[in-house]
């Protein structure tokens, strides 16, 4: 990734984000039933793609939370991604048919079981709402100095920005997972 602004890119990250949680609304018409579908053997229910990016998101808001309300405000407005980051970030990030490459998602991601297909959704778009927030506190931060361990990988940490990236990606990637799902539930 070349040098970019750091408003533009959080910017940018706002606005899919906001995209995001916008099509999240539709899944909410549908029945428990539905939330609950598996399309497969071993596939995961809609209501368990969004307990799954919960888990994620949990682990990346609380770490993200305490690093950025301690970091002073920082002048610049550049942000070059990591290597690594910008690796990740591409294996997250769908493609422009739609289609992914193909993750397990660790044991420590797996969606929990005490919570309702309805109630992982509303959380979701919680969390939406939280990486809203650390999006515009973010913006007056050198969101490169500052260092978030990886979620399931505790002894690697990336660029705020390039957390802020994969977050992004990581959802883009479920809710189209989701909306496949959806289809096939229309259409039964």
């Amino acid at each position: 990734m070349t040098v970019v602004s750091r408003h533009g890119l959080i910017t940018e990250l706002l606005d899919r984000t906001e995209l995001i949680k916008t099509s999240t609304f539709s899944f909410l018409r549908l029945t428990d039933e539905q939330l609950a579908y598996r399309p497969g053997e071993g596939k995961w229910s809609i209501g368990e793609i969004f307990g799954h990016l919960n888990v994620m998101h949990d682990n990346y808001i609380r770490a993200i939370l305490s690093r950025v309300t301690l970091a002073s405000d920082h002048p610049s407005d550049q942000y070059k991604s990591s290597w690594l980051g910008n690796w990740l970030y591409r294996r997250q990030m769908p493609r422009s048919d739609g289609s992914v490459i193909k993750l397990k998602a660790p044991r420590s991601l797996y969606p929990p079981t005490d919570l309702t297909e309805r109630e992982h959704l509303e959380n979701f778009q919680m969390n939406c709402d939280a990486l809203d927030d650390i999006l515009r506190h973010s913006a007056t931060k050198d969101i490169r100095r500052i260092r978030i361990p990886l979620a399931g990988r505790q002894l690697i940490a990336l660029r705020l920005g390039d957390v802020l990236r994969i977050m992004v990606a990581h959802s883009e990637r479920h809710l189209l997972q989701a909306q496949r799902i959806m289809r096939q539930v229309s259409e039964r």
